[in-house]
């Protein structure tokens, strides 16, 4: 029988093979997609060792991916089954080569009922008449106030198609967001449901019902299949099938965004806005989002490529210029350095404002601009008041409003603002982690390392967190040298190597931190190094005169976490220096 027909038993679980479900005590596990065929994998080496290019291969076919995606998905993978990489149950990780799955396995026979099930069925029949008729009678619509769209899944083995399930996700809930009385799920979180269980995806980010649907495409025609659930009692609201031609993703979209209004019982406006109606421009923009949301800079490379074909194609398409300027400040620091792109960050977001006074998401675009690179705090504030009244619904508004306003130490608001963010994006490892540094910024130690070990124990992958974890063990004393090596392992970048650096300086491993300080010198003749990490190891070695020469050097550089210098520990030990006082001023002139 091949591996194929096959249902293996382990421990508790079950992994269907067939179906691609992984039970625990006949109950569904919720397993991301890649997750679930990394376990096949591993179930079908019996006990042998798996090395991570096999792997890989076997994954994701014809498609590159970094080892990164591999190890998201096995962290994924360990926590459905309950196991750790220190104390493993089910799978070994063999340093340098791969993985082996080590439990005892047993293989039944799928078309043999379990033994359970066949004096199960009479009695199921009976009591599934009478959920039927249950859920008859409770079917009427009901007011909905959240949903989820999953990732739409693509049918088929052509990579290069895989962008028009995102783009038409992201399409729908920018859609559904325009009706005030809804709350729609941000693509950030529903992109992390990928290949789970709807119900069980639902219940995950505390959703009332959630969109599920799969897009097929036939030479330039697609064809797009969608049901809408109610994750409360399970029941099935609504169903659809739509077909268009590739070329006409616009008449699909309104179609499908019209429909789903309707069965949710709320409305869209009237007369709804359209941005483009040139196919070219918004294939680019679908494309462009998608690449752009892989944040790597190869990602970022070809989302910018991509979103500026958009505009070229349609010169007043208001979304693409928002989501080029999303773009050059995610590239800002890692792809581009903060003159240039913030600058183009700016010109875009405000490119969009005109086109589109009413884009939210312009104006969140702005209020980031205005806070993290020109310092001109009034703009910001008012950039993401109107943000929140056009989208109070917005975790993005939120999350940047708290940063902008933890800047100003105000940092009650910042808590408050960054935990809305939370209930909006409760998948948000960027919201969680934020979370925790504000925390830390509070002089909450004990709070802050609470929040960043959930962030880890939910992405033990996400660098930044381990980051902010060494700034919290430093602020207590502790060591942090084994925690920034971590952080290095996931992310070689200028950022990990100076938080590395002051660990060691702190650490008495002095010649160490000096050593960093040169090789970042070194990286900033190639790339973008901020002054302001490199200030961070001179003050922890003590050396004042050399922290405020590379303090000043952020300055000129207009370097991003400057302006959390009001709030950040980091630079306690410069606090009473007048040229610390000095650059407060030309930070925060009126305030």
């Amino acid at each position: 029988m091949g591996l194929d027909l096959q249902i293996i038993a382990f421990g508790p679980f079950t992994a269907d093979l067939r179906r691609r479900v992984l039970e625990r005590d006949g109950e569904s596990v919720a397993l991301p997609g890649k997750a679930f065929e990394i376990l096949a994998a591993l179930l079908a080496q019996k006990g042998e060792i798996l090395d991570k290019d096999t792997l890989m291969k076997t994954v994701w076919p014809d498609t590159a991916v970094e080892e990164n995606n591999l190890t998201v998905n096995i962290s994924w993978l360990r926590k459905a089954l309950c196991d750790t990489p220190n104390d493993p149950k089910y799978i070994v990780t063999i340093p340098g080569r791969g993985y082996r799955f080590i439990a005892e396995i047993t293989v039944r026979d799928p078309s043999q009922p379990k033994p359970w099930l066949k004096s199960a069925i009479a009695g199921a029949l009976v009591v599934g008449l009478m959920v039927a008729v249950f859920l008859w009678y409770h079917s009427r619509p009901t007011p909905t106030n959240c949903i989820a769209v999953l990732p739409f899944r693509v049918l088929g083995s052509n990579p290069s198609n895989e962008y028009l399930g995102v783009g038409l996700t992201d399409a729908l809930i920018t859609r559904l967001a325009n009706i005030n009385t809804l709350t729609v799920r941000p693509m950030s979180t529903v992109l992390k449901l990928a290949g789970k269980d709807p119900f069980a995806a639902g219940r995950e980010v505390g959703a009332d019902t959630v969109l599920d649907g799969k897009v097929q495409q036939l030479e330039n025609n697609i064809r797009v299949s969608i049901q809408i659930l109610r994750v409360k009692d399970g029941s099935s609201i609504w169903a659809g099938n739509f077909d268009e031609s590739l070329t006409n993703l616009f008449a699909l979209e309104d179609s499908i965004s019209a429909r789903v209004a309707a069965s949710l019982a709320q409305s869209l406006n009237t007369d709804p806005k359209r941005n483009t109606r040139n196919a070219e421009a918004y294939q680019n923009y679908l494309r462009g989002r998608y690449y752009a949301s892989r944040y790597t800079e190869e990602g970022f490379r070809k989302g910018l490529d991509y979103l500026q074909k958009a505009i070229d194609a349609d010169p007043g398409y208001s979304l693409a210029y928002s989501g080029l300027a999303d773009c050059y400040y995610d590239a800002s620091n890692m792809l581009l350095p903060p003159q240039e792109a913030m600058a183009k960050a700016k010109a875009a977001a405000t490119k969009a404002a005109e086109i589109d006074p009413t884009l939210a998401e312009a104006h969140t675009s702005l209020g980031i601009v205005a806070s993290k690179y020109d310092w001109d705090w009034s703009t910001a504030e008012r950039e993401f008041q109107t943000a929140l009244k056009l989208n109070p619904n917005s975790s993005a508004a939120h999350l940047w409003f708290a940063l902008y306003r933890a800047e100003l130490a105000d940092l009650d608001t910042a808590v408050k603002e960054m935990r809305r963010a939370q209930e909006l994006d409760p998948l948000s490892t960027d919201a969680s982690s934020y979370l925790a540094t504000v925390f830390y910024w509070s002089r909450k130690n004990a709070a802050a390392m609470d929040q960043v070990q959930k962030t880890l124990d939910f992405d033990s992958s996400y660098f930044p967190a381990y980051i902010t974890k060494a700034w919290i063990l430093e602020s207590e004393g502790q060591p942090a040298v084994a925690v920034c090596e971590k952080a290095k392992g996931i992310a070689d970048n200028p950022w990990t190597l100076a938080a590395l650096g002051r660990a060691s300086a702190l650490a008495g491993r002095k010649e160490d931190a000096r050593r960093i300080v040169e090789a970042l010198r070194e990286q900033s003749t190639q790339q973008f190094v901020s002054g302001y990490d490199i200030a961070t190891i001179h003050a922890a070695l003590g050396q004042n005169d050399e922290a405020f020469t590379w303090l000043d050097k952020a300055y000129s550089q207009r370097a991003e976490w400057l302006g959390y210098l009001k709030i950040d520990p980091q630079f306690d030990s410069l606090r009473q220096d007048p040229r610390f006082r000095d650059l407060l001023r030309r930070l925060f002139p009126d305030r």
